[in-house]
């Protein structure tokens, strides 16, 4: 007995610490493949290889990496450590990965950086650090990573207002940045003040209340794509909202709570493209709301509570996707779509299923489209499924009396 105890010590701590089993593609990328049991990444795994430029130890089950680990590595741009086990990174552990410009830690379970950290990353282009647990960003941390154009902070346990304004300020150059699924309720306004090209801003399900002042600065005019879905946002009274954001293309404000908007508050992006404000609480459209806006090509206002369409709000505009599905109306104006052509707005694509319809309107839409040729949710006009509302009087009711009856009868037998 006294013999054999120390040969089942020696196997099990072999097993504990058994290296992934790395190959190596083009004599230049490292892939490694993991073991059944956790380890740390030490010296000798991946070091000393002149010629590598990528490392991928992807869901190789690392619990902590040792100093050195990438030491000898002159050509590598890439590492990707993601899917790990990772609960710390001390200090120095990446000194010597002074070239990469991709680092991937996502999906770890890292909670905050030691200061100086990323003191000698000053190449790193893409910091991809989503998915992790990450609760404070000390201020200075970002400092050396001025050519830093790419930030994925999503999926973390931060709080905009433990953020020191102040953060960012030597990140001028950032273009992308996610901080979806964190509480950015309360962040300081000009948290973003030094950013000078950003492109784009996911804000997704960050506890908002209203559009935070720090998404809408004035140094914010190069924002193409701003994100603002899955809040609690219930209204947008103010027509300046967006007014900085001349080169907006993208607006996402779908899933939120909004039961009203002003009328003129996309007026002022000139270039918006695609707007989503599906799945909110609105029960009417301002008259104007998207009226003489060219460049809007793609209008998604399905799940919502409208009850009345005003022509008026898409006319003159560039909206060739309108999408109306799943909303309280059970008419459109006579010769909706012909009225919407005359004046310059050319519909391709007309999703306006899963309304309560009147039959007699509904006969009506469904033959516009079919003559004008464009392009319809068709499968849901089956024959099968109940899609309108018939009276006594087949004739098509445009008034609002009318209308609150077919919701009734619809919503009742459906």
């Amino acid at each position: 007995m006294a013999a054999y105890f120390p040969i089942i010590l020696l196997s099990t701590l072999l097993a504990i610490e058994a290296q992934p089993t790395c190959t190596i593609n083009n004599n230049t990328d490292v892939m490694c493949i993991p073991k059944d049991n956790h380890y740390v990444l030490e010296k000798g795994l991946v070091s000393h290889r002149n010629q590598t430029t990528r490392i991928t130890l992807r869901r190789c089950r690392i619990t902590d990496i040792d100093f050195e680990s990438f030491d000898g590595l002159p050509s590598l741009t890439y590492i990707d450590l993601s899917v790990n086990n990772i609960n710390t990174l001390r200090l120095g552990v990446l000194d010597e990965a002074e070239q990469v410009t991709h680092l991937n830690l996502s999906y770890n379970m890292l909670t905050e950086f030691p200061l100086g950290l990323f003191d000698k990353n000053v190449n790193l282009d893409v910091l991809d650090l989503q998915g992790n647990l990450i609760n404070y960003l000390e201020l200075g941390i970002l400092d050396p990573l001025t050519k830093l154009r790419h930030l994925d902070l999503s999926n973390n346990a931060l709080k905009g207002k433990n953020m020191s304004a102040y953060l960012f300020d030597q990140c001028t150059n950032i273009k992308y940045i996610d901080f979806s699924n964190n509480d950015m309720n309360g962040s300081p306004d000009n948290l973003l003040h030094a950013f000078q090209t950003l492109k784009s801003l996911n804000l997704n399900r960050c506890g908002l209340s209203e559009v935070p002042q720090f998404a809408i600065m004035s140094n914010l005019k190069t924002i193409k794509h701003l994100v603002l879905s899955s809040n609690g946002i219930s209204r947008i009274d103010n027509p300046n909202t967006f007014v900085n954001l001349d080169n907006l293309e993208i607006l996402n404000l779908a899933f939120n709570f909004m039961e009203s908007i002003h009328e003129n508050v996309f007026k002022s992006i000139r270039n918006l493209k695609t707007v989503m404000l599906m799945n909110n609480g609105l029960k009417q459209l301002p008259e104007t709301l998207f009226q003489n806006m060219k460049k809007l090509v793609n209008i998604n206002l399905s799940h919502n509570l409208i009850e009345y369409v005003p022509v008026n709000a898409f006319r003159g505009s560039g909206a060739k996707y309108l999408n109306l599905s799943d909303n309280r109306f059970s008419f459109l104006t006579y010769n909706f779509l012909l009225e919407l052509r005359n004046s310059g707005t050319r519909i391709v694509k007309f999703n306006f299923n899963q309304n309560p319809w009147q039959c007699s309107c509904l006969i009506q839409i469904l033959n516009e489209v079919k003559s004008m040729e464009v392009e319809y949710n068709y499968v849901k006009f089956n024959g099968k499924d109940k899609v309108c509302v018939a009276k006594d009087e087949f004739a098509c009711k445009r008034q609002p009396n009318d209308n609150l009856y077919f919701n009734e009868v619809y919503y009742n037998h459906h």
